[in-house]
């Protein structure tokens, strides 16, 4: 029945109301997959404003959200208004993070969709991927059309990744241009930010400002997995049992959203030196971070940028690779410090104020990306 609707809308009502309703040459709307204000569409938003005299949308699935980012001065709807409604019909572009569902559940066909996604994945995707391939393959089977049918452009954050987009979701090589992800942009441009660290320092209630602690991010992807989550709370106890001979370190844990439940305040209130910033932007924590711990999640990719050490924290490799299947580059290959198990973590952690980076900044991420993605649609609408 939702498919049928699906399909009455946009074949539909869209066709003829695309008909009667010219678009509005340059009206972007923007949405992203997780469903708030985030990501790489959040802030190609925000550097929109000041360049586009018609101005970018935002549709929101949050009500409280959208009247939010009105009151500082955006152009926002709540995804099911009127208002979004005839946004949608009459949009020359649309800007998402996963999928035409970031803004509405179908656009007209007329409409430019520019995927700007989400992160370099290092783990298999798409078609490439035995999990992801059983949905799709049902897709077609149903006579669907996949997600990536409906994108005019993918944004992917470097040339070093086209070839992953190009078989994993078989798109043609012209649809994917390499002009980086917004959301670099800004984590570049608020490294080494003092104000950012004090306001971090006093949103945490920590003793002293940041300036005067090495920060370690730890920010594990979601797994699904019992022994894995246990293993990280082990590795997390030990983690705040050592840290605490060590007076000007902290380590901030970012768990997976899908995680937040698992890793609980209680969890957190025997621990000194490791910190609960779930609720933080992470960005942010990338910001001020000094050294990042991490594992399969595209965030590396991201903070390679900083040319701050990273340390991958693969306990479990083989068994993630069992389950989630193979991985698109290996972590030596991509310059990082490796750590098998917690031991290995450990020495690294209390080593961290000497770790280098041994990998290239500017593999994985294009540089000033939202001028890029700004010089790109303007050639589109001419």
């Amino acid at each position: 029945m939702k498919r049928l609707a699906t399909l009455f809308v946009e074949k539909i009502m869209f066709g003829i109301l695309s008909v009667l309703i010219p678009t509005q040459k340059g009206l972007m709307l923007f949405g992203s997959g997780f469903d708030r204000f985030s990501d790489n569409p959040k802030f190609l938003f925000l550097h929109f404003q000041k360049n586009f005299l018609e101005g970018p949308v935002w549709i929101s699935s949050d009500r409280e959200e959208a009247r939010d980012l009105r009151k500082k001065g955006y152009r926002c709807y709540y995804r099911w208004s009127l208002g979004a409604f005839w946004m949608v019909i009459r949009a020359q572009f649309f800007f998402v993070s996963h999928t035409v569902k970031d803004i509405y559940p179908t656009v007209p066909r007329r409409g430019t969709i520019i995927n700007l996604w989400h992160g370099t994945p290092i783990k298999q995707i798409g078609f490439d991927s035995l999990n992801e391939r059983i949905w799709i393959e049902e897709m077609i089977r149903s006579g669907r059309t996949l997600p990536y049918e409906r994108w005019d452009y993918l944004v992917t954050a470097s040339a070093q990744t086209t070839f992953i987009f190009e078989r994993a979701m078989r798109l043609p090589e012209y649809k994917i241009v390499p002009l980086g992800q917004p959301r670099t942009d800004h984590l570049l441009a608020m490294t080494n930010d003092a104000a950012l660290k004090e306001k971090l320092s006093s949103r945490l209630a920590l003793s002293r400002s940041l300036e005067q602690y090495t920060v370690l991010l730890y920010t594990p992807t979601f797994r699904n997995n019992e022994s894995a989550t246990l293993t990280i709370k082990r590795t997390l106890v030990e983690l705040d049992r050592q840290l605490r001979s060590a007076d000007d370190s902290v380590l901030f844990f970012k768990p997976h959203p899908l995680d937040r439940n698992i890793f609980d305040e209680e969890f957190f209130k025997p621990l000194t030196k490791v910190l609960n910033v779930s609720t933080q932007d992470t960005q942010e924590l990338l910001s001020v971070a000094d050294v990042l711990i991490t594992d399969y999640s595209s965030i590396l990719f991201d903070f390679m940028i900083t040319k701050r050490p990273i340390i991958a924290y693969i306990f479990d490799k083989e068994t993630y690779i069992a389950e989630n299947g193979g991985l698109y580059f290996s972590f030596e290959d991509l310059g990082t410090h490796v750590a098998s198990d917690s031991t290995e973590l450990l020495n690294l952690v209390m080593t961290s104020k000497s770790l280098k980076k041994d990998y290239d900044s500017q593999r994985f991420n294009a540089p000033n990306s939202c001028a890029a993605i700004e010089d790109f649609v303007k050639q589109l609408m001419t």
